[in-house]
């Protein structure tokens, strides 16, 4: 092993929660930044359905481009909606540990 990569798994070790924090941060920077694109790939399809529907009239890829972005929306609704207490998955996983 590089003497880099021990130092960084020596503080590590040594360090727990610092670990725990930046694993935390990652997966709610990610998750944001994956439903960010969930989002603009969903405006995108309708777009895209869009051109081809003035384009060709109504096709069945146009219809398959507008069942995909509703999955899409709906898939990010269930991340972001909060139930009864108030909770979503989002801010569930922003208080994991």
């Amino acid at each position: 092993m590089s003497p880099l990569w021990e130092h960084a798994a020596k503080g590590h070790a040594e360090f727990p929660r610092l670990r725990s924090l930046s694993t935390a941060f990652m997966s709610v920077a990610m998750l944001n930044a994956i439903l960010s694109v969930a989002m603009l790939s969903a405006f995108l399809l309708l777009y895209g359905a869009g051109k081809r529907w003035r384009r060709d009239g109504a096709s069945q890829q146009m219809w398959l481009m507008v069942a995909a972005a509703l999955v899409i929306f709906a898939n990010v609704a269930i991340w972001v909606v909060p139930d009864e207490k108030g909770q979503s998955l989002v801010t569930g996983a922003a208080d994991m540990p």
